[in-house]
């Protein structure tokens, strides 16, 4: 078995390793010494009652945010951003600051990304490739939204290639290698993560907050389950989370709630693998984080990579401070069920109701239960109170497929078929 540890000091790894056998391994991250990843044969009790272990997860496989994808769709996310009706404006293009792309590969070649992108991270030690096992298009697609030549927010930024396998073992490696990049580089170019993807590792959550003290910025897709809160490493409190909206001003009917920011992320043209000039329409909160980023690219232009620990606690909330006041984006409050977007322009973001945060589960489930077995009238309630079928499924403990299928059934259409 393969574990990630959290141990107290670096000397603890010498008690590992002689648990861990002749036939075990004990790595170590280099700029991070106080996580580990043990691969040993021994029960993870070994492990856990180890003197000077913080604590022990078994390694586990992660999900991409998901991806839908549109035949046609017009060209909006972009002129809608920059809040002007045509095209995207802004006075800044992310020149001299790092996107780091945590994802499935970019295909560094592409047209959009004019040699703008530098490898760093590959898990298996190989150049990317179409034929990846993982939605191959879906870090090509990412790196598009936050710093394509055409369809990103951050035109001049530069792309750092991290490709990683989605297990937490290789999130560990990668976090480590971006820090050592981080602290290594010559000059004091600033530095975001993407994560467009989800990890339920307490650990990784941590190595992440570490990164945040050396003044790396961490920006997490929100997930597509229709929850009413982000999936992690999004909903730690040191990572920004984005969700989607639509053209209609509306969050998507896939995004999770509950973000620090939301911004266009249905039926959004960005690049594509297929060749290097392909673009296609894609969908998801995984596009719109990377638009996001690149908006912080853009503020971060011609700044010090060196937000120390002393003041990195605050660099999330001062930078979307300047964000709102050149009216980049505009304030975010879920306590008045009102929801800001991102803009690039002056004039005021948009804002949506989500009056079911307003409800504990017990209120919404007690009040659907009373509607049985009326499904329109639950369809209806749903519709005007913004209930998501996550949530809906949550609180009730139906399989979602099982709930959908109870609506086609009585042919009824609630808000997330459309």
């Amino acid at each position: 078995m393969k574990y990630l540890v959290e141990i107290k000091s670096p000397k603890v790894r010498d008690r590992l390793i002689v648990i861990a056998g002749s036939n075990g391994k004990v790595g170590k991250a280099e700029s991070m010494p106080n996580f580990l990843i043990v691969t040993t044969d021994e029960p993870i009790e070994a492990l856990t009652n180890c003197t000077g272990v913080l604590a022990v997860e078994e390694d586990s496989q992660n999900e991409i945010s998901g991806v839908v994808h549109q035949e046609d769709a017009p060209v909006w996310g972009l002129p809608w951003i920059s809040n002007s009706g045509g095209s995207y404006t802004n006075d800044k293009s992310g020149l001299g600051v790092d996107i780091y792309i945590m994802d499935t590969g970019v295909r560094g070649t592409h047209s959009e990304f004019t040699g703008r992108v530098r490898e760093l991270y590959s898990f298996d030690g190989l150049p990317y490739s179409i034929n990846g096992a993982q939605s191959p298009t879906h870090g090509t697609s990412v790196a598009g939204c936050a710093a394509g030549t055409l369809y990103g927010t951050a035109k001049e930024a530069t792309i750092v290639n991290c490709r990683i396998d989605w297990t937490n073992s290789d999130i560990l490696k990668c976090i480590d290698t971006i820090l050592r990049d981080h602290l290594d580089k010559p000059d004091n170019r600033p530095s975001i993560v993407n994560f467009s993807g989800s990890s339920q590792s307490k650990i990784v959550g941590k190595m992440f907050e570490r990164l945040t003290q050396y003044g790396v910025v961490i920006v997490a897709a929100a997930g597509n389950d229709s929850e009413p809160e982000p999936r992690y490493p999004a909903k730690n409190m040191w990572v920004v989370a984005v969700g989607a909206i639509n053209q209609q001003e509306q969050p998507a009917w896939f995004t999770n709630r509950g973000c620090d920011v939301f911004a266009p992320g249905q039926d959004i043209i960005t690049a594509d693998v297929i060749s290097d000039t392909q673009t296609g329409i894609i969908s998801g909160t995984s596009f719109a984080c990377p638009y996001y980023v690149g908006l912080l690219a853009c503020l971060l232009e011609g700044s010090d990579k060196s937000n120390t620990s002393s003041h990195v606690s605050s660099f999330i909330y001062e930078s979307r401070n300047q964000l709102m006041e050149t009216g980049r984006i505009e304030d975010f409050h879920n306590d008045n069920l009102l929801v800001r977007t991102a803009t690039t322009n002056g004039v005021g973001g948009t804002y949506y109701a989500n009056p079911s945060l307003a409800y504990s589960d017990q209120v919404i489930e007690d009040a659907l239960l009373a509607m049985l077995p009326d499904m329109q009238a639950i369809a209806d309630a749903c519709k005007t109170y913004n209930i998501s079928s996550g949530r809906l499924t949550s609180i009730g403990g139906i399989d979602e497929g099982q709930l959908n299928q109870l609506f086609i059934d009585s042919n009824v259409k609630p808000w997330w078929f459309t």
